[in-house]
């Protein structure tokens, strides 16, 4: 089930993006808010302090919360986004297609990174997904399976996450991120449709539950010029 603040984080977000809150029009107050959604001034500040992180909104002393531009096809780094939650906000049609699912042990690599020996075996699930008939991502997701039990074609073409949050009823707090721009593998090459391109953006994730542990490790590669992340600076 998800938290208040997030609900309002979610809906709010999803009215600046489709057009119902517009970029430079200021948000209700904080207490406006509350009392709209019901909630408490508390659970709006939080919603509003992740819609600030995201680059959303821009809170502004003394006044409410301004609306900032936010084009379709950014992905924030600060926020951990399925292509399932994407279609539905931007109103897109991202499709996932599943290239293998398969269990491993022995990766010296992978034990490293989780700090297991090779008693400890992974999923291993290799994605790429298409946007207006074009292969723009391709993804190597590694999953533990003392904690992530089981994986079939079926949750793994639709979405992981979902089948983890909602079946499994694990809490998944956040992800360390790591970019890199180099060239493409020859696996790339097959499963993108990178045209001139022979160069890939690969974000290195290691994800974890709210209780600290590392349950994901992975890299998603994009096509360097039909995806734009997003996050905000501040000082």
């Amino acid at each position: 089930m998800l938290r208040k603040y997030k609900k309002v984080y979610l809906d709010i977000r999803e009215k600046i993006t489709d057009g119902t809150f517009k970029s430079g029009e200021f948000l209700k107050s904080e207490m406006e808010l509350a009392k709209s959604y019901s909630y408490s001034k508390d659970t709006i500040r939080r919603a509003l302090s992740m819609l600030e992180m995201d680059g959303y909104i821009q809170k502004i002393k003394g006044k409410n919360s301004l609306v900032l531009e936010y084009g379709r096809f950014k992905n924030s780094l600060s926020n951990l986004q399925t292509s399932e939650e994407l279609n539905r906000i931007e109103k897109i049609d991202i499709k996932t297609n599943l290239i293998s699912l398969y269990v491993v042990q022995g990766e010296n690599e992978i034990m490293k990174i989780f700090g297991v020996d090779d008693k400890v075996d992974f999923y291993k699930a290799i994605r790429n997904r298409v946007l207006d008939g074009e292969a723009l991502e391709y993804e190597v997701a590694y999953f533990d399976r003392r904690i992530v039990r089981f994986l079939n074609k079926e949750i793994a073409q639709s979405s992981i996450y979902n089948y983890l949050e909602n079946e499994l009823q694990l809490k998944i707090s956040h992800s360390r991120r790591e970019i890199k721009f180099r060239n493409a593998t020859e696996e790339e090459k097959k499963y993108m449709d990178l045209g001139k391109y022979n160069m890939v953006v690969a974000i290195e994730n290691r994800t974890y539950l709210s209780n600290g542990t590392l349950f994901q490790y992975g890299v998603t590669s994009y096509k360097p010029d039909k995806f734009i992340f997003s996050t905000v600076a501040k000082r």
